[in-house]
């Protein structure tokens, strides 16, 4: 019984006359009422299809449900398949919300609830209190030693160090914590990962640690994991403009094909608020390569033009005299010996200014951008 939209959708008239024979009028009008409702979240769905939380959802299939903005306070999941389970600003803990037998494999609640089984032996309740007893600084040289990937004992110094770090307010420690945590990652590191989507899920308001948690994540093999796509368009809805511009960046980074960045574009580009364009545009400019970062930018202040601004001609033919005068200059230092190899300006447009199509490479550049949703930059007379 996995719950949303698509698992109410209305029949087709031929099946209306099978239909009516086997649903109740009670269970036809809540089908009713979920297809026409506009609740975004998974508690608004259970209320409009007249489910009780705490008898109606035992052994359902909920593989990979999105539960975004979902208070779970008192739900019963006793022997649900949760796997996959995802979101954001979801309220639950192992002492309010019931996993009796459930599978939570990849899910957002696999990460506390592995912590609450070693906190809950008397070897890992006794070693978190005694971290917990250590001033920060002994706390950090404790995690440096035991976070280690061919540190014995991994798994429940991953889950003590997992629990001091939700436990404590101290910003610095948390973040040296999460350091430690990624450094002894193994391979296929399910848990760790889904203790980094929690993050997400817990503390989705703390805009550095959600930038780090995101960074980490974006250079992992959750990449183009679905969890973490759908945690990340969940904070493009965050009302914090800053958590918005770091899931902004995150959409940029992990999007798999520029039809995707296309997406991010029509929403970034759309903002009113210039930082969030600004991201969008410094985001893929470094995605797209150093060319593009380099061109991206006004030669006069060196920062990044806003989408679909010209440039005046005046500034084109600074770019171009500056693009050829450090290759030139790049040149110069090999042969003089000052230099051992190319250098950026060589890298990047040596074949076009060898080849007399500088400008040609420019507009391609241009060209590029703008397939990936920005506005073409033209260039005023």
């Amino acid at each position: 019984m996995a719950l949303s939209r698509s698992a109410f959708r209305r029949p087709n008239m031929k099946d209306d006359l099978v239909l009516d024979g086997m649903l109740s009028l009670e269970s036809s009008s809540a089908i009713e009422r979920v297809i026409d409702s506009e609740a975004t979240n998974f508690g608004g769905l259970i209320r409009l299809a007249g489910l009780n939380p705490k008898r109606h959802l035992r052994h359902a299939d909920l593989r990979d449900i999105d539960l975004t903005d979902t208070d779970l306070s008192g739900y019963d999941f006793s022997g649900c398949d949760l796997r996959g389970a995802h979101g954001i600003r979801v309220a639950w803990s192992p002492e309010t919300t019931v996993l009796d037998d459930a599978l939570l494999e990849g899910s957002l609640f696999e990460h506390r609830m592995a912590v609450r089984k070693t906190l809950a032996s008397d070897e890992g309740r006794l070693l978190h209190k005694q971290v917990r007893g250590y001033p920060w600084a002994e706390q950090v040289v404790w995690a440096m030693k035991n976070l280690r990937a061919d540190a014995p004992d991994l798994a429940r110094n991953r889950a003590v160090a997992a629990a001091v770090f939700d436990q404590t307010q101290d910003s610095f420690l948390k973040g040296e914590m999460l350091k430690y945590l990624e450094k002894s990652a193994t391979g296929n590191d399910d848990q760790l990962y889904s203790f980094m989507l929690d993050i997400i899920n817990h503390s989705s308001g703390d805009v550095h640690l959600i930038a780090k948690t995101i960074g980490i994540l974006g250079k992992s093999r959750l990449r183009r994991d679905p969890r973490l796509h759908s945690a990340i368009e969940a904070l493009l809805k965050s009302t914090d403009v800053r958590v918005v511009g770091v899931a902004i960046q995150a959409s940029v980074i992990t999007a798999p094909t520029k039809e995707d960045i296309r997406r991010v574009a029509e929403f970034a580009l759309a903002r009113r608020e210039a930082p969030l364009r600004i991201a969008f545009i410094g985001t893929l400019m470094r995605r797209l390569g150093p060319a593009f970062d380099y061109v991206a930018r006004n030669v006069f202040t060196k920062d990044y033009r806003d989408n679909g601004a010209s440039v005046g001609n005046n500034e084109f033919l600074v770019l171009v005299r500056n693009i050829r005068r450090g290759f030139s200059d790049e040149q110069e230092g090999i042969k003089n010996g000052t230099r051992r190899g190319p250098g950026f300006f060589t890298k990047e447009f040596g074949r076009s200014i060898e080849e007399n199509a500088l400008i040609e490479r420019l507009k391609s550049l241009f060209t590029t951008m703008a397939d990936h949703g920005m506005r073409r930059i033209t260039i005023a007379a």
